[in-house]
């Protein structure tokens, strides 16, 4: 067990680490095409993706692999005016009325879960996931270049559970949570008339951070189940570098820049219940306490010395006032025969973003996503989950200031995002 829990982990962190993840918001929902396409996450006991969403559903799962890809595509387009001051007094600085930019992000998501059971009673699992991102690209010479040309982040989840059942209808797990995050960001910086070009500046940081995940799950009779999920807040503190390359003139660096992103505490309702032999209701609610985010804080933030500041390094405040917020999904198997059921699920949820703090590099905004999928079970020991899905998301107001370089943004922007997505499951 040991041997197979090793080569999981390092095939599965080789996999995740190589794929830049991003989503409208930085809260990723693409852990398994199979709950992503019905909605039942912590009551709908499927396969080993029950891991990540409510561990205490391990022990009602055979020794099982998992293995899923999504494809995410998004398109969002800004419109409005941007300005970036001149580091001169006096001069004139840039401003563009009719500012319009444009982000065409893709990513390609893998994720990774295991369930071993043991003892009749008991389980252990573990995911390895992308769990929280984001990715904007508005390109090298846009019209919102003071502001960003570009953030992206490369993330990881290992979260291994252990699950017990405590009598026929209660079962509980929890566990650790291992976080890795890692941070770049890269935007123009306005130096004229010093300079006769524009310069850059780009940050880049990383680290690990821990957290614990708990679930619950009441199984009321065969039909019914009832699940709660716990994860809690994670804080990553990351440390790395910060440059600045002053165009025709010379770079400056440090290694000593640090900044920390909170990630939210999430907790989850679930319930499923089967109506017939072949059709099933199921339905989520999630609360995440986004409200604990008041603030992003850089320190040792790179910029050409000054006689007042030798160094050149500044520490950034980047406030943001996040909401907690309440996601509402609801969704339905339909059991067509031995091979094929059919999977579908609306999903409503709100922005934890104010119209005074909403910047371009989480352009977040009211999401509605309407999901399709299907699973084909080839024989007793493998099985295939499919999926499509397209998220509406409403128009938002843009008040993206850069408190290093002076540099705002202000308008509208529009989203729209595209997946498609399979799973191959595997019982061991």
């Amino acid at each position: 067990m040991k041997g197979t829990f090793r080569k999981i982990f390092t095939l599965s962190a080789i996999a995740v680490l190589s794929t830049q993840t991003f989503a409208s918001g930085y809260k990723l929902e693409f852990q398994s095409p199979s709950v992503l396409a019905d909605a039942g996450e912590a009551a709908v006991v499927e396969d080993a993706g029950t891991n990540w969403y409510n561990s205490a559903g391990l022990v009602y799962l055979p020794q099982q692999l998992a293995a899923s890809v999504i494809d995410v595509n998004q398109q969002t387009r800004f419109s409005g005016t941007s300005t970036a001051p001149s580091p001169v007094p006096g001069f004139p600085g840039y401003v563009n009325t009719n500012s319009n930019a444009s982000s065409y992000p893709n990513s390609v998501l893998p994720a990774f879960h295991y369930a071993y059971p043991f003892k009749e009673r008991y389980a252990l699992g573990i995911s390895v996931v992308p769990a929280w991102g984001l990715m904007e690209s508005y390109g090298e010479w846009s019209d919102v270049r003071y502001s960003l040309n570009k953030i992206s982040t490369k993330t990881i989840d290992v979260s291994p559970s252990f699950a017990m059942k405590i009598n026929k209808e209660w079962s509980i797990g929890l566990g650790p949570d291992f976080h890795y995050f890692s941070l770049q960001s890269r935007a123009h910086a306005l130096t004229q008339p010093l300079t006769t070009g524009d310069s850059i500046s780009r940050y880049n940081a990383n680290n690990w951070g821990r957290g614990w995940h708990a679930g619950v799950l009441l199984r009321l009779n065969d039909q019914t189940r009832v699940g709660v999920n716990y994860k809690s807040k994670l804080v990553m503190n990351m440390t790395g570098g910060s440059d600045f390359a002053l165009y025709g003139i010379q770079g400056f660096h440090t290694d000593q820049f640090k900044v920390s992103i909170p990630l939210p505490a999430v907790t989850t309702v679930s319930v499923y219940h089967e109506i017939t032999p072949v059709v099933a209701l199921m339905g989520t609610v999630a609360y995440d306490q986004w409200s604990d985010i008041k603030y992003y804080y850089g320190q040792n933030y790179i910029q050409p010395p000054t006689p007042g500041n030798p160094s050149g390094k500044v520490n950034v405040v980047s406030q943001q006032n996040f909401v907690d917020t309440l996601d509402v999904s609801a969704g339905a198997h339909y059991k067509l025969n031995d091979k094929w059921l059919l999977r579908g699920s609306l999903k409503f949820e709100s922005t934890p973003t104010r119209d005074a703090n909403r910047a371009l590099s989480f352009p977040d905004g009211r999401k509605i996503g309407i999901n399709l999928g299907a699973r084909y079970t080839v024989n007793k020991k493998v099985a295939v989950d499919m999926i499509v899905a397209h998220v509406f998301t409403k128009q938002v107001h843009i008040n993206d200031f850069n408190p290093a370089s002076g540099a705002l943004s202000v308008g509208q922007v529009n989203t729209d995002i595209n997946l498609a997505g399979a799973q191959l499951v595997w019982n061991i």
